[in-house]
């Protein structure tokens, strides 16, 4: 069913036309994809909705002139993810604009404890009650990113807000009511964010060489309006290496610390431009549950070898269809817990299917790992990084 969605919607995006003279301008225009979200994740289950996503090209803008996405996302295990997003590059002079208003809600919202050996006698079922809360957490951020050196220089700096509202609700008899950790009461969480990054990739939405590093910090305490004082220092690396024509290894290295009064809700969540959490899911560690090991200091390392089967022209649109491989690895440090020795990590390994027009990407991946529950299916938009 997604196959067939991508391609009526790439289609139906591109401008109408009568001539055949103009392929400079018809390439120079739009990107659209309308996807009916009638799927299956091994995190949320059973989900429908809608995602949507148009890019707007314009000359002397890369990757896109504008770039907007909408999201409508219901789940069989109660979970509401809905989203508006922004992103315009060069928006402001030399400023890139990125802002997102979003909304989620879950009944069954994980929480396996602290550290790199929590609930060891954790036996696969999701739907535990003993193992989840009830969570709703509105939100919104403002980003401005920009390149103070110059447009063709790799530097780049980025400063703004974020602030989001968490709604706990303990189930009776579970983990969380029983080891009620700070962040029980919920309320506000808003936080300053800086940033700093060095970006050599040849495409910013699907690399084939170069690499981005990043320094990410975020400052959360009553002035920010905020519940909670902390901080959190994000170090990212990711490298792009092109093996022949067709082969490109993709190697991520994320390190995420958390220090001061750090509600529970965050333990699981790491800055940085691009959004991630974990260890677990199909936004860090792919094969195992999501957000299974959380605590202040996490880690983990993405490798993927992605393959470029085929180009070709589906009514009359130019595609990619291509594959990739992956190994997942991850842990967490927390303190009063024991996490083990620092071998001590948790690995996810699979393959995938890629889908891509221009700045569009879909991905399936299909993950194994030796932690309880053994695999997951995952679909997404956007490269995983």
């Amino acid at each position: 069913m997604l196959l067939p969605s991508l391609v009526l919607a790439l289609v139906s995006a591109a401008p109408a036309t009568t001539t055949l003279q103009k392929p400079a301008a018809k390439d120079r225009s739009v990107d659209g994809i309308a996807l009916p979200l009638l799927s299956f994740n091994s995190d949320f289950g059973v989900g429908y909705g809608v995602v949507g996503g148009m890019y707007l090209y314009g000359e002397g803008h890369e990757p896109y002139q504008h770039g907007l996405g909408a999201q409508v996302f219901f789940t069989s295990r109660g979970v509401q993810n809905h989203y508006l997003r922004y992103d315009g590059p060069g928006l402001l002079g030399p400023l890139r604009v990125e802002a997102r208003f979003e909304y989620k809600r879950e009944f069954r919202s994980p929480f396996y404890g602290a550290g790199n050996r929590s609930a060891p006698e954790f036996a696969g079922d999701v739907k535990d009650a003993w193992y989840n809360y009830d969570k709703g957490s509105p939100g919104a951020w403002l980003r401005l990113r920009g390149r103070p050196l110059g447009e063709e220089h790799p530097f780049q700096a980025y400063a703004g807000y974020a602030w989001r509202h968490t709604r706990v609700s303990p189930y009776e008899a579970s983990m969380l009511e029983q080891q009620k950790p700070l962040g029980i009461e919920g309320g506000p969480t808003g936080q300053l964010l800086a940033g700093a990054l060095w970006d050599t990739r040849d495409n910013e939405s699907d690399p084939t060489t170069g690499g981005v590093e990043e320094l990410a910090l975020r400052l959360s305490g009553h002035t920010t309006g905020s519940r909670y004082r902390y901080i959190g220092v994000t170090l990212s690396e990711r490298r792009y290496f092109r093996l022949g024509s067709r082969f490109i290894f993709a190697q991520r290295l994320s390190l995420d610390m958390l220090f001061g009064e750090v509600p529970f809700f965050e333990w699981s969540t790491t800055g940085g431009v691009n959004f991630t959490e974990g260890v677990g899911g199909m936004s860090s560690v792919r094969g195992i549950e999501r957000n299974r090991f959380a605590g202040n200091i996490k880690v983990f390392s993405n490798s993927e070898l992605r393959f470029h089967a085929l180009d070709l022209r589906i009514l009359g649109q130019p595609m990619k269809l291509g594959a990739a491989a992956f190994v997942d690895l991850g842990r967490v440090w927390h303190p009063g817990v024991t996490d083990g020795a620092w071998h001590e990590w948790h690995p996810g390994a699979g393959a995938g299917l890629r889908v891509a027009r221009r700045a569009a990407v879909i991905r399936v991946d299909y993950a194994l790992s030796t932690e309880t529950g053994g695999q997951r299916l995952y679909m997404n938009y956007g490269h995983m990084f």
